[in-house]
């Protein structure tokens, strides 16, 4: 379908039309270093990626990454529509 979909450690279960239940096992929200592992960059690379896509969440005093706003600006930004 040509979309770039970035996955954390976990993985992905994919969707047949036997297996009606199971769900992605991608994680929604991943840590900063998570984030970092995941890109395979540093920090300074990661937070601008995070900023600039509108995808850090802070809750009290942690910071989260929302996977789905980064896949879609990586996919706006590398024009893989």
């Amino acid at each position: 379908h040509g979309n770039l979909i970035i996955q954390g450690k976990l993985g992905g279960i994919a969707m047949t039309d036997t297996t009606i239940n199971e769900i992605s096992a991608a994680p929604v929200c991943v840590n900063r270093k998570e984030f970092m592992k995941i890109l395979g960059c540093g920090q300074y690379t990661a937070d601008k990626i995070a900023r600039q896509s509108g995808a850090r969440v802070e809750i009290g005093r942690r910071v989260l990454i929302y996977m789905p706003k980064v896949n879609q600006y990586l996919s706006d930004v590398t024009n893989l529509k």
